[in-house]
């Protein structure tokens, strides 16, 4: 069934005891709706309250900080193959996001509102305490790349997303990297051949 494929990567993803859960499957697949996105698509823009969570069944996707000035700072990366769950610190907040999430591929994702989310949070204590974990480790993610950014050399961050991270020096294009780096296009393009022999 065409249904059972856009929720395969998720049910792969939960704990096997909810997976095996004739009744929380069912209620996920009636909450969650599939959503395509197209290359340059945005999921949130920057003033709008961010209700929905999503699961990433393919695609790539950043977090896009732009200051009263216009200009572009980049936070960070999720993708289908690491970090599939994807929201906005305004979920938490319930307040209008200073962030946007933009899709650098086209994708398919698996939406969840707020409201779905709390009530199988509310009927199933096993998903509240996995949906939990899984928003910590956004967090920790978040904040720990932010802090080796600080703490690096931009030669010694590249050297840190290669033995760490190949999959964003490989899919995300270079201008988003120089972004989230804080350095330009062309100094990040120059150190990355340098660094990586590209």
């Amino acid at each position: 069934m065409e249904t059972d494929l856009h929720f395969a990567r998720l049910l792969a993803d939960i704990p096997k005891a909810l997976a095996q859960d004739v009744s929380f499957v069912k209620e996920l697949k009636s909450y969650a709706k599939v959503v395509y996105v197209r290359k340059g698509d945005f999921l949130l823009r920057s003033g709008e309250l961010c209700q929905d969570a999503y699961f990433i069944n393919k695609g790539l996707f950043i977090n896009i900080y732009i200051n009263e000035k216009g200009n572009e700072c980049v936070t960070g990366f999720s993708a289908d193959t690491q970090y599939p769950f994807l929201s906005s610190i305004g979920y938490f907040t319930e307040q209008p996001s200073d962030f946007e999430i933009k899709a650098i591929e086209a994708g398919e994702l698996l939406k969840l509102s707020r409201q779905h989310i709390e009530q199988l949070s509310s009927q199933y204590p096993l998903f509240a305490s996995y949906y939990q974990n899984i928003m910590l480790t956004i967090i920790y993610k978040l904040y720990s790349m932010f802090a080796i950014r600080q703490a690096s050399t931009a030669e010694d961050f590249i050297h840190y997303l290669y033995n760490h991270y190949m999959w964003i020096i490989n899919r995300v294009p270079d201008k988003y990297i120089a972004l989230y780096m804080g350095i330009s296009n062309a100094w990040y393009c120059k150190l990355k051949k340098r660094i990586l022999n590209y």
